[in-house]
């Protein structure tokens, strides 16, 4: 085990290089992404690391307990000598920082990686949280026609219920989710408009129709090498067929993780009239990422 002032000096070398999240609506591509941007040499980047909330909520938790059963003695047993200080404000930021690169560490094994990230499709709701605790960090996020999203959605987190109507079914799955899709697609806005200079926004289908310039952008986005022979092999490396052994896109298989891997496949699971609620309800969305209707 190193010294906590030798591991202090690695994490701040860390710190100071160029780190980036990722984050998307779950079923929208989001570990497609990853692992294109994975198989970069110059880069690492993993998921799901679960820094919100498993990392980010425990630390808040215990910080607050913390504090409680310090004003307790404090109050009761150490009046006399006003106690023990309370902890800071920031205490859990430097805490939760700290954690972060602990991981990210452990993920680049020491490999001198020029850019160093992590997926996780809620990161979309922590960017302002992840830029406050590293300003020159980078955001990539990813959106998907939620048609789609909520179609392999159904086909890998639902299981089948062949005594349930399937019409009532999927339209009450639709109407519990669309409110977080929303939600996530503001966020990721939101946060793109506040901080351009470190944020970029890809589609599903823009790499479906045409990765190579999504990824090269991406590339200089991050800093590293967008050769396009090493991008084609990155791209070839993380295929649909590759990621499923040899199944061509468009060959389904429900409750695969990489399930059909093609645009516009709800019409193969919803309805008209479940498209057109969709669209009814998110049309901001489709008028902003350039979806057809």
């Amino acid at each position: 085990m190193q010294s906590w002032a030798d591991g202090q000096a690695d994490l701040l070398r860390l710190s100071q290089q160029q780190l980036f999240f990722v984050g998307g609506a779950p079923r929208s591509g989001t570990t497609w992404l990853q692992q294109i941007l994975d198989s970069h040499p110059e880069m690492s980047c993993q998921g799901e690391g679960f820094f919100g909330k498993e990392l980010a909520v425990p630390l808040e938790s215990m910080m607050a307990g913390r504090r409680r059963a310090l004003e307790a003695k404090n109050t009761g047993l150490f009046q006399h000598t006003g106690g023990y200080p309370l902890p800071a404000s920031d205490d859990i930021e430097h805490l939760l920082g700290t954690a972060i690169l602990l991981a990210l560490r452990q993920q680049t094994a020491g490999h001198p990686y020029r850019a160093i990230g992590e997926k996780t499709p809620e990161n979309v709701f922590f960017f302002p949280r992840l830029r406050r605790l590293f300003p020159a960090a980078k955001f990539i996020a990813i959106a998907r026609d939620p048609r789609d999203v909520l179609t392999s959605a159904w086909h890998f987190f639902r299981k089948s219920n062949p005594t349930e109507d399937q019409v009532t079914a999927k339209t009450a799955f639709i109407r519990s989710a669309m409110p977080s899709l929303a939600q996530g697609a503001r966020a990721m806005i939101d946060f793109g408009e506040r901080h351009p200079a470190h944020y970029a926004m890809v589609t599903y289908e823009g790499l479906q129709q045409d990765p190579l310039p999504v990824v090269a952008g991406l590339c200089r986005f991050l800093g590293v090498s967008d050769d396009a022979a090493m991008l084609a092999t990155c791209l070839e490396r993380t295929s649909f067929v590759a990621a499923t052994g040899g199944r061509p896109a468009g060959v389904e298989q429900n409750g695969a993780f990489f399930r059909k891997g093609i645009v516009g496949d709800w019409r193969s699971t919803l309805t008209p009239d479940m498209g057109d609620l969709m669209v009814q309800e998110l049309g901001w969305m489709f008028a902003h990422f350039g979806w057809a209707r």
